[in-house]
């Protein structure tokens, strides 16, 4: 007779098993709705554990610490770092002796200073009670380690002297007390799944980091050798450890971790963790959450033997059918149902049929945990998460039988099969290099745009102003340069990171280059009356920290002539009101990566009309979890999937504008 954790723990192995494991992750939502006091009324003070054990749901291994408690603020101290001293961990890092830590604490934030003998570095994280209502579990990070080239050295003697030792014990404790027969414990090794990884996700802004990786490589690579070295005796400890299975990388996706990225610095750590693990009678577990479109096959042939918190599309471009397809004769499947089918914005009868497709295609069920991607979110229906749990009990018996499941064709399905077939190039200074020539760009005069356009389709940002001034001097009209020079190139870059040739490195330098250029230009566009193209409010709504894909839809706008005023993240509803009111932007864009803040966008679309001013400007939103129909039913404007299709639906949306004013 299987418990939960037998079962579990069996298909995480790809051993057979009677029934598909349910495993829906509580910890956002409990958060939130305990915090809120909005948990259901039958569950009002009961812990998240027991809520699943009364359901008959399996523990997922992420929990929720009241980061509020001060208690817990000193396990999470060091977050901005990537160290924890949570219960699911196996050792506690040292810090050197030599380096002193300071700590500031005002109000939600929390600044680290760590002062070593080649320099200072710093931290700052957030936290607050808006954090937890929002169902956020740690820290935000909204200052990095790294802001500067000079921080690597003090940075790589941080890292370089760090220890680690093992400490079993609170493990075995959570394992047995919190988990028990109730779910397989997952001790986190890393976030973060190669010395590069680490810079990337935790050490440097997650913009810059793209500009860093190709002017100061040196730098970042001597970094990534110090972080290995710790990553080393991690991986050690984690071996000998009580874990049978080890959480090491999470976030992966196609355009942060772009494909030759991935293949070059993450690819090969993850095959030598899991080798190690492996070796060791354990199991490597991913969490890989994003758009993995352009990853599929390098995440199947990385050697992990779990990929978890798997999100198929609507929310993203790869069907749940070909997920099992493609990977699950090499690896073990967690998750499969997005997050957005359990929250309100969908359908009744959306939700059933996706539920009655998600049997046939997982069939014949083996190597399959279900759960929801990347979690149930605050506002999920609860009802919902019983319904999963009653259709897996009644149909999830194995061996499942294929039915006539069919992959979900939405509005992306073009660029999906455009993906599909783009070319993907090695080499970590391939993706900022490898931009077409100039003279691909088929419009008159192209010979007299060259320099212009290469400079910007190369990423060449200090030598374009001399190339835009040489065009001023021989009195080519500035509104030309800007038109058939500037924007003509970077529109192709646009273009081309759309179809899967071109990756965000490409972009953010290209865009870089083309400021250089406007800089020159400015002053003889205001002299020749040129007006920019429109004017764009945008910011990433309350209780989101991220910014990486808003900053891109920024870049592009303001590369194809808009004057964008950038909010930056966790903007207040008043805010948003405030600036609307004050700037009178032609289009408001509203960004959220979480389906935990993705609810403030009804929010603030409704204050806007309450206030009146929905009448100045239309409204559009974007992010990993907001799609299509979300747009049309909270009454946005429009929608945009990517960065390149925002900047394509401002500019239809404006072009309709002036053509109702005509």
């Amino acid at each position: 007779m299987h418990t939960h954790r037998t079962r579990v723990l069996a298909a995480l192995r790809g051993e057979p098993v009677d029934c598909l494991p349910y495993v829906p992750r509580l910890d956002l939502w409990y958060l939130a709705n305990a915090t809120s006091g909005t948990l259901p009324r039958h569950y009002a003070s009961t812990p998240m554990n027991e809520i699943a054990r009364a359901e008959g749901w399996a523990f997922h291994h992420r929990f929720c610490d009241d980061q509020l408690d001060p208690a817990y603020q000193q396990q999470y101290l060091h977050r901005g770092i990537n160290v924890f001293y949570s219960r699911d961990t196996v050792f506690d890092v040292v810090l050197p002796p030599d380096v002193e830590v300071r700590v500031e604490r005002r109000g939600a934030r929390t600044r680290v200073e760590y002062i070593t003998p080649l320099g200072t570095v710093s931290t700052v994280t957030h936290y607050d009670v808006e954090s937890q209502r929002h169902g956020i579990t740690i820290p935000a990070l909204v200052e990095h380690l790294i802001k500067t080239p000079e921080d690597y050295a003090p940075a790589g003697y941080l890292f370089e002297h760090m220890d680690a030792v093992a400490s079993f014990e609170r493990f075995r404790r959570w394992s047995q007390d919190d988990m028990g027969d109730n779910g397989v414990p997952v001790c986190l090794g890393s976030f973060d799944a190669s010395p590069f990884h680490w810079i990337q996700r935790d050490l440097c802004d997650a913009t810059e980091f793209f500009i860093h990786y190709r002017d100061h490589y040196a730098k970042m690579s001597a970094l990534a050798e110090r972080i290995a070295q710790l990553q080393e005796k991690l991986l050690a400890i984690l071996c000998r450890s009580p874990a049978e299975v080890v959480w090491w990388g999470a976030n992966f996706d196609d355009m942060l971790t772009y494909p030759p990225y991935f293949e070059r610095e993450i690819k090969p750590w993850i095959r030598k963790a899991a080798d190690a693990l492996g070796a060791a009678g354990k199991l490597l577990l991913c969490h890989t959450d994003g758009e993995n479109r352009g990853l599929m096959d390098l995440i199947r042939d990385s050697g992990m033997h779990i990929a978890e918190s798997i999100c198929p599309a609507p929310m993203t471009r790869v069907s749940l059918d070909e997920y099992y397809r493609r990977w699950s004769t090499h690896l073990t499947l967690f998750g499969g149902i997005p997050s957005t089918i359990v929250m309100p914005g969908t359908s009744d009868a959306a939700f059933e049929a996706y539920m009655d497709a998600l049997f046939g295609a997982v069939a014949p069920g083996s190597r399959m945990v279900v759960g929801i991607a990347d979690e149930v979110p605050p506002a999920a229906v609860f009802s919902r998460l019983q319904r999963i749990g009653e259709r897996i009990g009644r149909e999830g018996r194995l061996p499942l039988m294929a039915g006539t499941f069919r992959p979900y064709e939405g509005p992306t399905a073009g660029a999906e099969a455009a993906l599909a077939h783009a070319p993907v190039r090695p080499g970590p200074a391939t993706a900022a290099t490898s931009a077409p020539a100039a003279e691909t760009i088929a419009e008159p005069r192209a010979a007299v745009f060259h320099a212009v356009r290469e400079a910007v389709l190369r990423g060449r940002h200090r030598e374009i102003g001399g190339h835009v001034q040489a065009l001023l001097d021989r009195d080519v009209p500035p509104g030309d340069v800007l038109e058939q020079g500037l924007i003509a190139a970077i529109t192709l870059v646009g273009d081309r990171m759309a179809t899967g040739e071109a990756f965000i490195p490409e972009v953010l330098l290209a865009a870089r280059a083309m400021s250089a250029g406007i800089a020159v230009l400015s002053p003889h566009l205001a002299k020749s009356g040129e007006r920019l193209r429109g004017k764009v409010l945008i910011g990433t709504v309350p209780g989101d920290m991220h910014d990486i894909g808003k900053n891109l839809v920024v870049t592009l706008l303001r590369g194809v002539g808009f004057e964008v005023r950038d909010l930056g993240i966790n903007v207040a509803r008043e805010t948003f009101y405030h600036e609307v009111a004050s700037f009178a932007p032609d289009i408001v864009g509203l960004s959220s990566l979480l389906t935990t803040t993705m609810m403030e966008m009804p929010a603030i679309i409704a204050g806007l009309a309450e206030r009146g001013l929905d009448r100045r400007c239309r409204v559009i939103v974007g992010g990993a979890p907001v799609s299509e129909p979300f747009a049309r039913q909270i009454g946005a404007d429009g929608y945009g999937a990517n960065a390149v299709d925002a900047v394509r639906l401002v500019k239809r949306l404006l072009a309709e504008g002036a053509q109702t004013i005509t």
